[in-house]
């Protein structure tokens, strides 16, 4: 019986449409094909450590970006922060909600410990999750199966028993290795599509977030 969904939060519960259109614009400014920067920013070693709190996110910022500070506008810098710009999915969100009744909620993501600051801001996530799991605090990040097996340590639960959802391959493939079920993430409805096979329960709309 499944008692706990994981949900990954960048690509998932929220979108960085905002976010990719000003790293573009980033790109032109300085001559690069479209997506260099934020693969430079959010790929490679530098990124790998400090999203495993390896090192600090001053550190990682003077690594990976001082090389071009000079030469971009001063909102370069609130880069440092992989979710600066980003947006609340509303409809994943929403149906996150409507599992919450019935099932416990896990945010499992690769981030730094500025997450903390997107999720004190954004009201509409107050209350949904009994687990916040974010890489850089834990030392360890995905698709590493250690994060996933310290996931269920803390749930307390069978592999079995979770469902996790993250809109990356890389991700999705240790968690289903270990037995937990899994959905590749496109969008909200195919989510809730994918959910409803596994025969988890939703709470009819509309939903109130809580105030």
């Amino acid at each position: 019986m499944i008692e706990a969904v994981l949900f990954d939060a960048g690509g998932v519960l929220v979108t960085e449409g905002t976010s990719r259109t000003r790293l573009a614009e980033f790109d032109q400014m300085l001559g690069w094909e479209e997506g260099s920067m934020h693969r430079r920013l959010y790929s490679g070693p530098w990124w790998e450590a400090v999203s495993t709190g390896k090192i600090s996110v001053e550190a990682y910022w003077q690594a990976a970006a001082a090389a071009w500070q000079a030469q971009l506008p001063s909102d370069f810098n609130e880069f440092a922060d992989n979710f600066h710009a980003h947006q609340l999915d509303l409809a994943t969100t929403h149906l996150a909600w409507r599992l919450r009744p019935f099932y416990r909620l896990v945010l499992l993501s690769n981030a730094t410990p500025l997450l903390t600051r997107f999720l004190q801001h954004e009201k509409r996530l107050y209350g949904l999750f009994d687990i916040i799991i974010i890489s850089a605090l834990e030392g360890v990040r995905k698709p590493d199966p250690a994060i996933f097996e310290r996931t269920l340590q803390r749930l307390r639960l069978p592999a079995a028993a979770c469902v996790f959802i993250d809109d990356k391959e890389r991700n999705i493939a240790p968690a289903a290795a270990l037995g937990m079920h899994t959905v590749i993430h496109r969008h909200a409805l195919s989510t809730e599509r994918a959910l409803r096979t596994l025969g988890l329960r939703l709470a009819p709309t509309p939903i109130r977030y809580p105030r």
